[in-house]
């Protein structure tokens, strides 16, 4: 008999008094996957309110499938996963597999042609999906593992699963907090072993890539090079934080070095969160909370 090694651990859990699984059908559900961790969020649609919050770390995962494996073992035991009349199931993947295709040159049937020019797409193993940002005229093309895609509709037969790119709820959310800002500005969002660059101004979205560093020299060296690229002074800007980071870390110190101003970014505030949420830092769980705006 085959058994899976249980490589999770259930990091953080947050439930307001008032939620009862009965009132699912009220409530979107909220689902963040990355290599690192798996991400639950509830949001009660009619009190317009985030009430539950579950994070669970990966330990040891470095395949889609070993990924996919633990989705289907904390399935078994979590009731969130298991409840079949959500109104809105969403899904964020995160992965360096996407590109931004102006929605004039956007044709479906090239999904496909668009991605392998910027990603090492595998047809056998990836399945290729789009989201559309009608404020920026884009569609943002991407892939999702398909072990993953297929463990999600197995835990969801009787659901629709609407997928998007972690980045395209980063997007929505940001331009939903700044609105097309005069000064360019550049927001980071922060992973272990990746980092989410977006530079934003009065036109919209200027630049947007996730990059993988080994070292925070790595880490700071990507930030100050798309700095540059985008003729940004280092010693005159102010970058806007979110994500796995906190005050004292190396990462934090490391951008005070090169940077004149680094402050940590608030949640999206168009909608409530239970005082349960109160504790969390505000820069945490931006990418969940965000998937709240994509509609």
């Amino acid at each position: 008999m085959n058994t899976t090694s249980t490589n999770f651990r259930l990091s953080h859990k947050i439930q307001d008094e008032a939620f009862a699984l009965s009132a699912a059908s009220n409530c979107n559900l909220y689902v963040s996957i990355t290599r690192k961790s798996i991400r639950l969020a509830v949001a009660d649609v009619e009190r317009n309110k985030f009430v539950v919050l579950e994070d669970y770390e990966l330990i040891t995962v470095f395949t889609p499938e070993q990924a996919a494996a633990q989705l289907q073992l904390i399935a078994r035991e979590n009731p969130l996963l298991q409840e079949q009349s959500w109104k809105t199931v969403r899904v964020a993947v995160s992965n360096q597999h996407f590109t931004l295709v102006p929605e004039t040159l956007y044709d479906p049937a090239h999904q496909q042609d668009y991605l392998r020019l910027h990603s090492n797409l595998n047809p056998q193993l990836d399945d290729v999906l789009s989201y559309r940002h009608s404020s920026l005229e884009a569609v943002n093309i991407f892939a999702v593992e398909r072990v993953i895609k297929d463990t999600l509709q197995e835990i969801f037969p009787e659901r629709t699963i609407q997928f998007v790119h972690q980045t395209s709820s980063l997007i929505k959310s940001i331009l939903h907090q700044t609105g097309r800002s005069a000064a360019r500005s550049m927001y980071v969002f922060v992973e272990r072993s990746y980092v989410t660059i977006l530079v934003v101004d009065a036109h919209g979205l200027q630049f947007c890539n996730i990059f993988q560093y080994q070292s925070p020299e790595d880490f700071i060296y990507y930030i100050i090079f798309v700095m540059q690229e985008q003729k940004m002074n280092p010693e005159q800007e102010t970058i806007t934080v979110w994500g796995d980071i906190t005050h004292d870390a190396t990462l934090f110190t490391i951008m005070q070095k090169y940077i004149r101003q680094v402050k940590f970014g608030k949640k999206p505030q168009d909608i409530g969160y239970s005082y349960k949420f109160d504790d969390l830092f505000e820069h945490r769980y931006f990418e969940l909370y965000s998937l709240h705006l994509c509609e």
